[in-house]
């Protein structure tokens, strides 16, 4: 089986996911574009993790297709075919995911000796240059738990590069970090990007990151797309759901704070 070198679109298609007994997302369609940063929005719960579990080809849809370019991922069914196309896909998981007892540059380093045969030399130089690639060069030798959470993050993203992938998946690479460090995580997402042509799909709650970095917005939403499409159509959108998702509205009315004004009014 031959695997692309070149970016290529995510198609899903009449796809529905969920677990045993509870579906997430009905009828699903969408493209997520060659070369672009697809961004997913959504409430919490509301599937898009879940989302990106199905990409991997960690879980199986209730129903539907999943594309990769031409490769349908979901009729893979040979192990070792699933395995070569995960190759080609990094993945930046919400807390960078890093092994507590391995140094920075080992855990760079497990993607390469899993799935390469290379030498420990040129092993050791793609991690070295991956590292200075996200501003981390000088901390090779560091352990996960020497480090901040916008370090971790990084790191994250220099392991999910190492094996030069086509499609980079980000769960929520924003969370956590204070709003400089988010801006320099989205520039860096932004130069990948650009450097290298690769298919972003980045799952997060941060709109300041949405409207940094998105070409592409899909929004979940009660178990179907909402809205897909670009910054501008979102923007312009007079679905009430999504204007109060981009500013902020609540839509919760504490009952016990309003009876408590009323008792008050009535004294």
């Amino acid at each position: 089986m031959k695997v692309s070198r070149l970016a290529q679109d995510i198609t899903l298609k009449e796809l529905s996911l969920g677990y045993p007994g509870k579906v997430l997302m009905a009828n699903l369609n969408a493209v997520l574009p060659a070369g672009k940063i697809s961004v997913i929005l959504g409430g919490s719960g509301c599937g898009k993790s879940t989302l990106l579990r199905h990409i991997l080809g960690l879980n199986v849809p209730v129903s539907g297709e999943i594309f990769l370019g031409e490769t349908n991922l979901t009729k893979l069914k040979d192990e070792d075919e699933l395995r070569l196309i995960r190759t080609r896909m990094g993945v930046l998981f919400q807390d960078g995911a890093m092994l507590g007892s391995l140094t920075l540059g080992e855990n760079v380093a497990l993607p390469l000796q899993e799935h390469t045969e290379l030498p420990d030399v040129i092993i050791e130089e793609v991690v070295n240059m991956k590292l200075r690639m996200v501003g981390l060069g000088e901390f090779t030798h560091y352990f996960p738990n020497q480090l901040s959470g916008g370090m971790r993050k990084r790191a994250g993203l220099a392991r999910a590069m190492v094996m030069d992938p086509t499609t980079l998946l980000c769960d929520e690479p924003s969370s956590g970090l204070d709003p400089i460090t988010a801006a320099d995580l989205d520039q860096l997402i932004l130069k990948l990007k650009e450097t290298f042509n690769v298919t972003t799909v980045v799952v997060t709650h941060d709109l300041d990151s949405l409207f940094n970095i998105a070409d592409h917005v899909v929004v979940l939403h009660q178990g179907r797309c909402l809205y897909q499409g670009d910054l501008d159509g979102l923007r312009d959108s007079d679905d009430e759901y999504l204007i109060d998702f981009l500013e902020r509205r609540p839509t919760i009315i504490d009952n016990s704070m309003a009876r408590s004004v009323k008792f008050r009014s009535r004294l």
